[in-house]
């Protein structure tokens, strides 16, 4: 019955889209050209996001780690 309700409300949810972005109304051939220029568009956008965030979580962590402790030896002390 969970399986059942979980697709409905997929299905429903994926009406949602077609009316949202008006592909219901499209032929064919009109959906293929707007989800050729759709779906790149999105995945190059979640790529970007992906490699910005981690690149933003990567240098707040090196920034917290060298205010909170572990600081770098001098190398004066290392030659000492």
């Amino acid at each position: 019955m969970a399986v059942k309700r979980l697709m409905t409300y997929l299905y429903w949810l994926y009406y949602q889209y077609k009316l949202i972005t008006c592909s219901e109304l499209m032929v064919p051939c009109e959906k293929l050209v707007f989800y050729t220029v759709i779906v790149p568009m999105l995945a190059a956008i979640v790529y970007m996001v992906y490699i910005f965030i981690t690149m933003q979580i990567n240098l707040a962590f090196q920034f917290f780690l060298l205010v909170f402790g572990n600081q770098p030896e001098s190398t004066v002390s290392i030659i000492k």
